[in-house]
């Protein structure tokens, strides 16, 4: 049987998600739409498949702490803090040399930890899956897909090439390319032509097959992140990432990796998905009300539709409004129409640079 290891990214901030996600409790660390903090169900997400003590968490130096306290089972040193983000290639670089400590010979699984993902049995099958075609092709790296339900401009795709085999009833693909985020006419087209996934930043790979690449695509950060692996889990860990993580180069493992690779595979998932990126999230994450409401927490909605509204120690009532997202916080209230929701990443930047840093 296949020996897993699970690499959960949990960094970044959540900024579209405030006033709710703070960089002190940011959103992997929230119940958005769930019933569990997101990151909490990312790792249960895998059991049984892949133990507690087989997951890696890198995560923001800054909430590692609040990371270990909520998830109790993963042994401390398995929650890594960055003292920098600099962006998934040397995230997810470090994570396969971590996971090349615990198992060599395991296949690693590189999830975001804010993403919802249903049905969970089917999802843990299709890690088998890949696990399965990579044994057949122990160099290639594998992407998951996101099979689309709409012409969505805010995701990269993945353009499926000829079937390379199939492993329990499910087709696995040479990758084409990689096709960056499109208009609307382009995503449309790409819809009606079947053949494209979203790209959501999922990957497996065996840790020696990727350190290749890294070898041959990123050599400038392959010094480093051996420095670092190979100081894990000793007393001058935390304080060799303080000082060799902040200079590595920023790159993201799509531009520095997965789309200069040669033979990777790329594994369609027919699965109920969201990235959780905006408050617009909610809408395909609740139940409306019959009036076409999203609502979270106690409000009193009279000729209101087409609202998201979130409530936290409060009550929100709203009249005669239609197709706004409204939040209360304690601290803070958001107001915006519900097809500017991209947009409150640019509130929190006002904030920021009005010095109110009490607030995010």
């Amino acid at each position: 049987m296949t020996q897993f290891v699970g690499l959960l990214m949990a960094g970044g901030t959540g900024t579209r998600f405030w006033p709710d996600s703070r960089r002190a409790r940011p959103k992997q660390l929230l119940p958005i739409g769930t019933e569990l903090p997101l990151l909490e169900a990312a790792s249960k997400r895998l059991q049984p498949l892949i133990p507690p003590e087989r997951q890696l968490v890198v995560t923001s130096a800054a909430i590692a702490p609040a990371v270990r306290a909520l998830l109790p089972a993963l042994p401390p040193e398995h929650v890594v803090g960055e003292p920098a983000g600099r962006d998934t290639a040397p995230c997810i670089g470090l994570a396969a040399l971590l996971a090349a400590r615990i198992d060599p010979d395991a296949v690693a699984v590189a999830l975001p930890s804010d993403h919802v993902i249903a049905p969970e049995d089917a999802f843990r099958e299709h890690l088998e899956v890949a696990a399965e075609a990579l044994a057949e092709h122990p160099e290639s790296l594998l992407v998951f897909g996101i099979e689309p339900d709409r012409a969505a401009t805010g995701y990269g795709y993945l353009r499926r090439g000829e079937a390379v085999g199939s492993f329990r009833g499910k087709s696995v693909y040479a990758l084409d390319a990689f096709v960056e985020k499109p208009d609307l006419p382009r995503a449309e087209d790409m819809l009606a032509e079947g053949g494209h996934s979203w790209n959501a930043g999922m990957f497996a790979f065996r840790p020696a097959a990727l350190l290749a690449a890294y070898a041959e695509h990123l050599p400038e950060l392959v010094d480093d992140l051996q420095r670092l692996a190979a100081a894990w889990r000793g007393p001058d860990f935390e304080a060799l990432m303080d000082e060799v993580f902040p200079t590595l180069p920023k790159v993201s493992i799509d531009y520095g990796i997965m789309e200069k690779v040669q033979g990777t595979l790329m594994l369609p998932l027919p699965l109920s998905w969201d990235d959780v990126g905006t408050w617009g999230s909610l809408a395909r994450l609740l139940q409306p009300d019959s009036d076409g409401n999203y609502i979270r927490g106690d409000a009193q909605l009279l000729g209101v539709s087409g609202c998201i509204v979130s409530a936290t120690d409060g009550v929100v009532a709203i009249k005669g409004v239609d197709d706004l997202i409204v939040v209360h916080t304690p601290d803070a209230t958001l107001v915006c129409r519900r097809d500017d929701d991209q947009g409150v990443k640019q509130i929190v930047e006002a904030l920021a640079a009005r010095g109110m840093l009490r607030y995010l």
